[in-house]
This record gives C-alpha cells, sequence and structure tokens, in this order.
C-alpha cells in the first residue's frame, strides 16, 4: 500500500494541489475581476480502536445575532475535522487523529447526520486498511465502527440510522468479501452487501464493461442511491440509481451513444422522483453543455430547454420551482462553450451564481461576482452555497456566497481543504 493513497478519484485530483496548508478567518470578499457472493460475508460491531487524543474543549457558541451561516459547517482541513460556527468565525478542531506516517493526512473522507449531527469519517491506513470511525457532533463518543475492510465513501442516510460504504477488493485477502456497495447500521453492526461490483466479461468493450459503485447522495426519501458506475480498468464514470430495497440498478441515460451521465454534483427533485444531472464525453475533462432531467424509475432523460444553450453547468440544486446552479462565464464571442477549447483553459473557467425555472428558460443571475471553482455544497434551505475557489492552487479559498446577492465571506484558505458538510444549527 502507498505511503499516501487517496480513496477516489476526487481525492486524488484534490491531492494535486497540495503543497503547505495556511488558514485565516473570515473577511469580506473582494469581488473577482468580472470575467460474486462472498465466501465470508463481513462483519463488524463497535469495537475498541487506537483512541485519539481528545479535541480541546468547546468555545462559547456565537450568538443568532453574530449568525452569518444557517448552520455550523464542518471543514475537512489538513486531515482533521474543523467545525466552524455560524458566525463564520468561531472555529473548534472536533477530531485529533494520527496520521499513518509523517507525510500522510489522517481523515481523508467523512459525512455528518442531517439528524443529529453525528460524524463518520475514513482514517487512512499504511500497511493496513482504512478505519471507519464514528463520532457525536462535538467529536465525542469516539467509537470504531470497522478496521478490518478497505472502505471508503462513507455516505449517512436522510433519517442518520444508515451509512453507505464503498469496499474495494482486498488483493491480500482475496475471495474473503466481495467488493461493492455496502450498507451498515450508523449504530455499528454488520454491513450488508447491496451492490457487488460488476467484474469485466468482454475484453472487446472499449475502457471495459466491469464496474464498481459508489454512493454519491442519497434520495431525499432516503429509498434511493445515486452512485458513480465507474470502470474498473480505466477513468471511466457515469452516473446510475440504485434502489435500497431491491438492490436494482438504473443507469441515467445520455442524448448521445458517445455520452454519459456525467459523475459530477447532481441534483434529487424534492419527491426523489427525478435527477437532475449534466452529460460527457468519457474522453474530455469537462462536460458538455446544458443540463437533462433523468427519471429515477427508468433512467429516461429529457434536456431542460436553457438559454444561452451552450452553457456550462456545476452543482444544481433544487429550489421548489427553479434550479439554483453555477454558471461558466469567460471572455469571447461563444463565453461558455467552445469545442475546440483547450481542456486546460476549460477547467479555469468562472462561475456565476444564478437561477432557471424547472421548466426551462433564460438564466438569471442570483450574485454579480463570478469565481474559479472545483466543487463546493449548498445550504439546505437554499441561502446559498459554499466553494472551493481554486484561481490560486497554493492557497484554495473556502467561500460563503449568500443567494441574496450579499458580499460574500472567506472562510477558511489552505491547500488541504477537501470537503465540507452541514451541521444541525
Amino acid at each position: 500500500m502507498s505511503r499516501i493513497r487517496a480513496l477516489n478519484v476526487v481525492c486524488l485530483l484534490l491531492a494535486l494541489l497540495v503543497m503547505v496548508s495556511a488558514c485565516t478567518g473570515p473577511s469580506t470578499v473582494v469581488p473577482p475581476t468580472e470575467a460474486v457472493p462472498p465466501t465470508e460475508a463481513p462483519t463488524a460491531a463497535p469495537v475498541a480502536g487506537p483512541s485519539a487524543t481528545e479535541p480541546p474543549p468547546a468555545a462559547p457558541a456565537p450568538t443568532l445575532a453574530d449568525a452569518i451561516l444557517p448552520a455550523p459547517l464542518y471543514v475537512l482541513d489538513t486531515g482533521q475535522i474543523v467545525r466552524l460556527e455560524r458566525d463564520g468565525v468561531t472555529r473548534r478542531r472536533i477530531t485529533n487523529e494520527a496520521p499513518p506516517a509523517s507525510d500522510a493526512l489522517a481523515i481523508v473522507q467523512f459525512d455528518a447526520s442531517p439528524v443529529d449531527g453525528t460524524l463518520v469519517y475514513i482514517l487512512q491506513g499504511v500497511g493496513t486498511p482504512p478505519v471507519l470511525v464514528r463520532t457525536a457532533a462535538d467529536g465525542g463518543n469516539r467509537t470504531v465502527l470497522l478496521d478490518d475492510l478497505p472502505v471508503a465513501a462513507p455516505l449517512i442516510s436522510p433519517d442518520g440510522a444508515t451509512i453507505a460504504l464503498r469496499v474495494f477488493e482486498d488483493y491480500e485477502r482475496p475471495g474473503k468479501y466481495t467488493p461493492g456497495l455496502y450498507l451498515m447500521p450508523t449504530a455499528g453492526g454488520e454491513p450488508r452487501l447491496l451492490l457487488a461490483d460488476e467484474p469485466a466479461t468482454d475484453p472487446t468493450v472499449e475502457g471495459g464493461d466491469g464496474r464498481g459503485f459508489e454512493a454519491v447522495s442519497w434520495s431525499p426519501d432516503g429509498t434511493k442511491l445515486l452512485v458513480n458506475a465507474f470502470s474498473l480498468s480505466v477513468e471511466i464514470c457515469e452516473l446510475a440509481i440504485v434502489d435500497v430495497a431491491s438492490s436494482a440498478i438504473v443507469y441515467l441515460k445520455a442524448p448521445e451513444p458517445n455520452l454519459v451521465a456525467a459523475c459530477t454534483a447532481a441534483a434529487w427533485s424534492l419527491d426523489s422522483k427525478a435527477v437532475y444531472f449534466s452529460v460527457t464525453n468519457p474522453g474530455n475533462w469537462f462536460n458538455e453543455p446544458g443540463i437533462w432531467r433523468g427519471d429515477a424509475s427508468s433512467g429516461a432523460a429529457t434536456a431542460v430547454p436553457i438559454e444561452p444553450a451552450n452553457t456550462l453547468l456545476r452543482m444544481p440544486f433544487f429550489a421548489i420551482d427553479r434550479l439554483y446552479v453555477f454558471v461558466a462565464t469567460a471572455p469571447g464571442d461563444n463565453p461558455a462553450y467552445s469545442p475546440a477549447a483547450d481542456p486546460s483553459e476549460m477547467m479555469a473557467l468562472s462561475y456565476t451564481m444564478s437561477s432557471v425555472p424547472l421548466t426551462g428558460g433564460t438564466f438569471a443571475a442570483l450574485r454579480s461576482d463570478a469565481y474559479e471553482m472545483y466543487q463546493g455544497l449548498w445550504a439546505p434551505d437554499g441561502s446559498g452555497a459554499v466553494i472551493f475557489e481554486s484561481s490560486d492552487p497554493s492557497a484554495v479559498r473556502l467561500l460563503w456566497l449568500p443567494t441574496d446577492g450579499s458580499p460574500g465571506v472567506e472562510l477558511d484558505k489552505g491547500t488541504d481543504l477537501y470537503s465540507v458538510r452541514w451541521g444541525k444549527p
């Protein structure tokens, strides 16, 4: 096992940004220039594991009058989970986990329960499997849930009772269990195989016909999982929906044979009957223009008619009767997209927070500023979004951008900022 091994493609990409780390307190953002059944099923109950140093005591909570955020925010910063309170200033390191090596990060993935803020996270291992840990929202009651399986991508269900997990092949113990998508109780217990990986069977299929599965979001009603279905041999990935009760899988259908539903941020409808997603050519580094609505039962997709039709989108969010989304902007006659564009230029596009009716139409800007960004997270109430602003790879900025157009706020800054989750207000 390598000294540092990220557990999924996203972490590998983000690792390119790692040089040094730094952080600052909040400040008003200066707007930028416009611009296979197992032979032995995995079992686990909560066990005593290697203990971590107790995190420092909590600081006094800020008052609601000081709030700029709709809820506390958990940030994965330099391999530890930090909690930012609603004032955007008060911060406390929730975890104090020891890294597996001097040049490694301790925690590489985490999630927070939407019910009570319970945290689950993955500790890297060097020469040993990763460790799945659960704590209370304040970092207390630390419990090791799994320490003998190569797990990744923990994702807590809407009711807080279940964790979806990716379990990888363990080549040192072949045949001990089936790699694939698993479910396990958040309280601890035996992981249950939901969907096994599909091994490659046809060598004539470009990219191979084998697929691995990793959950990226639960449906609002908790009955389905949106998953990345990725090739086990090359960098090809597409979106699919898995029914939690039956394990049935439906692939979201792209409009053309050479396109697939892109493994980028997508949005569930509130009734869990549809997913709004982008499409991509697997040979490209960027998505195609436009957005599609996919039926969660059949996978059939229809294009949402938008203007301009050549707009590139990121991070759709279902806001009652509209989609909130970030829209690409750039200088030139064709500001959003050019098929001949250099991929490096496409990656540097700036995005503006906008909205469009669910039935389609012309985008309306929610804000006047634009940012280079690679990921982010909308507030559950739609009041704004936290984005990772990436114009300077040596110092990624974590920004809070309200939908009402008021000034943005810099929440954090550094090179080891990986992901964020909302806590309970």
